[in-house]
């Protein structure tokens, strides 16, 4: 945990210098909206992508909220010495995929943070969440093992996709890729993942098949791709996983069940997965799932002016359409304290997360977030690359003891 904590300062100093040892962390959430006498601020709330964190529908608390929820599984079917080697060299290295619609596994195939899984998992979203196997079997997942992840591409024709982590921590090192001469009939197979919640399981079976341009529906949408049928136990939480060798390497990725049958399961082949990488861009099926489309919200500007204490100039949005300011901007005149915003996010008129920017040019830095409402910081939130959306948290207690000892 020295290490993490370490780590955590160590990116603050890359984004804010010795600043954050100035920043007041015993600062309650206080009231919002404190406002004054109207003025002219030009401004355009979308340079600085606020509303990003007004709505987003893939916050990494709640990721963590469902991810505590999970079970690790102390009861693998690593009967052999060799299994078991593989288990525990492989498994840092896969992941559980969290999006709007459901959960799914993952595999680090890429120094820079690149993950293969299936396009079925993480669907339509741009953003995913992620969350790495805790160092340990038993330990239970914690906040810091939770990021979040963009859709790079995706080839919805495979049910294939490729996402990016921000960040990956020092250990994991990535899931080399088979090729066809890795396969054949009676092979054993490895599978790791995580069905219906039983976090990080590994199974094992045998090749039973390889089937060239084999073809299966999933809802509207028309799936082909050359297919290992196996006889590897994968239930829904396998999706996108590792099918592995007993040397360790990646040979497909596992994706659906032959329902009507027991113990017929099938991976799209390493042969286009090799396909769908070198590919540039998205490649669609015949039939595309119909979108339902909502109107969004937008935000509405409800005030520009100056600070009831004279300090500085705040703008207010109301960013859920309610009528009243519940997300705002704070821009101290002293040039020496940073530019803030500031969010009512259950409407209670306090406010419950505020985000610096330290350099005073709208690029985020971090975030204080009251998850419990109760007018105590929670979580201390890291931003990577001046993003709004923070990439991982922290416990802010930890973080204001750190921050006390510089």
């Amino acid at each position: 945990m020295k290490f993490i904590y370490s780590l955590t300062f160590c990116l603050i100093s890359i984004f804010c210098g010795n600043s954050i040892a100035q920043t007041n962390f015993n600062q309650p959430a206080g009231k919002f909206g404190q406002i004054g006498k109207p003025s002219s601020i030009q401004f355009n709330v979308n340079s600085i992508s606020l509303d990003q964190i007004a709505n987003d529908d893939l916050p990494l608390n709640t990721l963590f909220v469902t991810a505590n929820s999970l079970k690790p599984d102390l009861a693998s079917n690593a009967r052999g010495v060799k299994d078991a080697a593989l288990f525990r060299n492989i498994s840092p290295s896969v992941v559980l995929i969290l999006s709007k619609e459901g959960s799914g596994s993952g595999s680090i195939i890429g120094t820079q943070g690149q993950i293969l899984t299936n396009w079925h998992v993480v669907g339509n979203n741009s953003e995913v969440g992620v969350i790495l196997k805790p160092p340990k079997d038993v330990d239970r997942i914690s906040k810091a093992d939770i990021r979040r992840a963009k859709v790079l591409k995706v080839d919805q024709v495979s049910d294939l996709a490729l996402i990016q982590l921000l960040d990956i921590p020092v250990g994991r090192s990535v899931i080399k890729l088979g090729d066809l001469s890795d396969i054949g009939v009676g092979v054993d197979v490895h599978a790791i993942g995580h069905p219906n919640g039983e976090a990080w399981t590994y199974t094992k079976g045998i090749v039973s098949q390889y089937r060239n341009d084999y073809s299966w529906d999933v809802g509207q949408l028309k799936h082909k791709a050359s297919v290992i049928q196996t006889q590897t136990p994968i239930n829904p939480g396998n999706s996108g996983g590792p099918l592995l060798t007993d040397s360790g390497v990646l040979v497909g990725v596992n994706s659906f069940v032959d329902k009507n049958a027991q113990g017929i399961n099938f991976a799209v082949s390493i042969e286009d997965v090799k396909k769908f990488l070198s590919r540039s861009g998205n490649r669609l099926a015949e039939k595309v799932q119909p979108t339902k489309v909502t109107k969004k919200c937008e935000m509405k500007e409800v005030f520009k002016g100056k600070l009831e204490d004279g300090s500085g100039e705040v703008i207010l949005w109301d960013s859920k359409c309610s009528g009243k300011a519940d997300l705002n901007m704070v821009i101290p005149y002293d040039k020496s304290k940073p530019i803030y915003s500031e969010m009512d996010r259950n409407q209670d008129g306090n406010v419950d997360v505020k985000i610096f920017s330290q350099n005073r040019d709208y690029k985020w830095d971090f975030s204080f977030w009251d998850e419990n409402f109760d007018g105590k910081w929670d979580l201390f939130g890291l931003h990577r690359n001046g993003e709004v959306k923070p990439y991982k948290y922290e416990d802010f207690e930890v973080v204001r003891r750190q921050a006390a000892q510089r």
